[in-house]
């Protein structure tokens, strides 16, 4: 199996998990919540994983830290726009805009370049994606707010993907970068969301407990499978192939979170794989 078939491979897994993520905190009773307890679970148990191994050199620290300033950005977004709209809807455009952007950001600062057909896939899957968050019957009212954050997302999204593919090609130790990204990343919802809801965190972080644990896992899971193909392949091509993410959303969106699917969605699911098909075969 060459480099680059498995890292495709394992973006699509991380797509599959990214989504389930999604599906579950949206069903969440406080995003926030929910997110300061799976990233402190995450931190948690890469602290041991990261002590245990050599420290990174300084030029992966300096990435680290703007690495967990996107991230932390990111993460706030992400719950204020599922907290203010459906995730069929807000899902697909946070993550659509990131894959144009992740190839921009990638030619400027990693000089990665794509052939025409690859752009031309690029542009076909954006496309798709952000097609699958237009709007049909929308339930929340808060609908221009929502989309304001799920567009900051779709910028952080593409920040840190390129961030984190430079710090993982320096970074001597892979697992290292991945350890310590988790550890520095997963402090940051919990004093956040401590702050917030500084006199019933408590019994909110009870009431998450169990599906933060199950995010936790996936998110493990989930992000180290993307930043280990970050370090094989080019950024442009395997962010569009992360942000699939949005099929799957979309389908658990109906079949779970009973938002709806539809047609229309079922039409730019196989734009989406062509767009994906030319950008493999470029």
């Amino acid at each position: 199996m060459t480099p680059a078939l498995f890292a495709t491979l394992l973006m699509l897994l991380s797509a599959v998990t990214h989504a389930l993520i999604g599906a579950i905190m949206k069903r969440s009773h406080d995003k926030l919540v929910f997110r300061a307890v799976m990233g402190g679970l995450c931190a948690a148990i890469s602290l041991p994983i990261a002590l245990s191994l050599p420290l990174p050199p300084s030029e992966v620290w300096a990435i680290l830290a703007l690495s967990v300033a996107v991230h932390w950005t990111y993460q706030v977004c992400q719950a204020a726009a599922l907290t203010r709209g459906d995730m069929s809807v807000v899902y697909p455009i946070m993550r659509g805009v990131a894959p144009a952007l992740a190839g921009m950001f990638a030619f400027i600062f990693l000089k990665e370049t794509l052939a025409p057909l690859e752009i031309a896939g690029l542009v076909i899957s954006v496309a798709a994606i952000i097609g699958f968050g237009l709007p049909g019957k929308i339930r929340k009212v808060d609908w221009k707010t929502a989309l304001a954050f799920a567009l900051a997302c779709g910028v952080m999204t593409a920040l840190y993907t390129v961030i984190d593919a430079k710090g993982m090609r320096l970074a001597p130790i892979k697992l290292s970068y991945v350890a310590w990204l988790f550890v520095i990343d997963g402090i940051g919802m919990p004093i956040v969301t401590s702050v917030i809801h500084r006199r019933t965190i408590l019994a909110k972080m009870q009431i998450e407990l169990k599906a933060g644990s199950v995010g936790a896992v996936l998110t493990l899971f989930s992000f180290t499978a993307a930043l280990y193909a970050l370090s094989l392949a080019p950024v442009a091509k395997l962010a569009a192939i992360r942000e699939t993410s949005v099929v799957f959303g979309a389908i658990l969106a109906a079949v779970w979170l009973k938002e709806g699917f539809g047609a229309r969605r079922i039409a730019l699911a196989a734009v989406l794989a062509i767009g994906l098909i030319l950008m493999q075969t470029a």
